[in-house]
């Protein structure tokens, strides 16, 4: 679900026309800020010069509603950046640029919401402390900047590296390692990235991984190449990632938070 609340029916009608995903437009500023773990991201359309006035209801919804990405549509406004500091906005979009711009954002900002609940759903679980910690802070980094290994990972936590793999090696039942599920968030995001136009190489240094690199995790899982990859639809990936890497390890939980891929999702992940 992705509600919209913009500053007039105009704008509000040229941004839902902008997203392919199913948009409700709201009229009312208490409808954001009571919104439910079903709301995808959210879409605030405001016009530049009244973005002060919007400033306090955009600090409620980030200390409300921290999970949830906020996406603002406003003018080209440089200027209006200082004013946004004050607050925890996902991404800003020009309201020019509405039609090659804002559906990209949106794609992301699920994705990256989808993360930080499976995040707070490991972090919910009775799993051993080590590897709630740990896998709870690789889910969060993989929105951004990916954590590299399993040694990064322990330091960032403080813990022992052979706890947390050994941890998780058991509760999924030796079904695949620690490792994997890392080198597996890895290409998420790097497929995030050049699907918003960098190039591999690009990606690469990013990531700080040589290509060779992630075409052999790629490999491993999902099982094709980087060229492969880039024809495989986000939704199926993920729920193939956490099929692999997160059901064996919360079983029913995870299932609640992002569903298997279904024949209409998109092409099916070999």
């Amino acid at each position: 679900m992705i509600p919209l609340l913009a500053d007039t029916c105009a704008d509000a009608e040229r941004i839902r026309q902008a997203v392919h995903d199913a948009v409700i437009v709201v009229g009312d500023a208490s409808e954001l800020v009571t919104a439910d773990e079903r709301t995808d991201c959210m879409i605030i359309g405001c016009r530049s010069r009244f973005l002060r006035n919007r400033i306090e209801l955009l600090g409620e919804i980030g200390r409300k509603l921290p999970l949830i990405p906020v996406i603002l549509v406003t003018d080209r406004d440089t200027s209006i950046t200082r004013l946004l500091s004050r607050v925890n906005i996902f991404s800003v979009v020009w309201i020019d640029d509405l039609q090659t711009r804002l559906q990209s954002r949106v794609e992301e900002a699920r994705r990256t919401a989808a993360l930080s609940r499976l995040a707070e759903t490991v972090r919910r679980s009775a799993l051993p402390p080590a590897l709630r910690e740990g896998i709870g802070h690789l889910l969060l980094k993989a929105r951004s900047t990916p954590v590299r290994n399993v040694a990064e990972l322990a330091r960032a936590v403080g813990r022992s590296p052979i706890t947390i793999s050994q941890q998780y090696r058991t509760h999924v039942g030796g079904k695949t390692t620690l490792s994997s599920l890392i080198g597996g968030l890895v290409l998420l995001r790097a497929l995030r990235l050049r699907r918003a136009g960098s190039t591999w190489t690009s990606v690469s240094s990013h990531l700080g991984f040589a290509r060779a690199t992630l075409n052999r995790r790629c490999r491993n899982w999902p099982g094709c190449t980087l060229t492969e990859l880039e024809r495989i639809a986000p939704e199926p990936l993920l729920a193939s990632f956490v099929s692999e890497y997160l059901r064996p390890l919360l079983e029913e939980t995870v299932s609640e938070v992002v569903p298997e891929p279904s024949p209409t999702d998109g092409r099916p992940v070999p």
